[in-house]
């Protein structure tokens, strides 16, 4: 419904972000689109994979790792929309 249902900014770590914001969205959350202004670094066993294992329906990050092959492998495992905007907004 055009809405933000959770949000887990400012943490160190990407799992515990995803996690706050599951948290925060719920049940909601099934079927809804999870957004990072940063690329994931690692997707099995990682913050791709649990949102997917989560029922997230579609992820859009700004791509850029040397595992992006990975987060596309793990998407297509669980049949997850993965969309690379190639607009890196966080930068170290």
């Amino acid at each position: 419904d055009n809405c933000m249902l959770g949000m887990g900014s400012g943490q160190p770590n990407r799992v515990d972000s995803l996690r706050i914001a599951f948290r925060k969205a719920g049940e909601a959350a099934k079927g809804a689109a999870l957004a990072s202004d940063a690329f994931f670094p690692f997707a099995w066993k990682d913050a791709v994979e649990e949102a997917c294992e989560n029922g997230i329906g579609t992820i859009a990050q700004p791509g850029g790792s040397m595992r992006d092959k990975d987060a596309v492998d793990c998407c297509n495992k669980y049949g997850v929309s993965l969309l690379f905007t190639g607009v890196r907004h966080f930068r170290h």
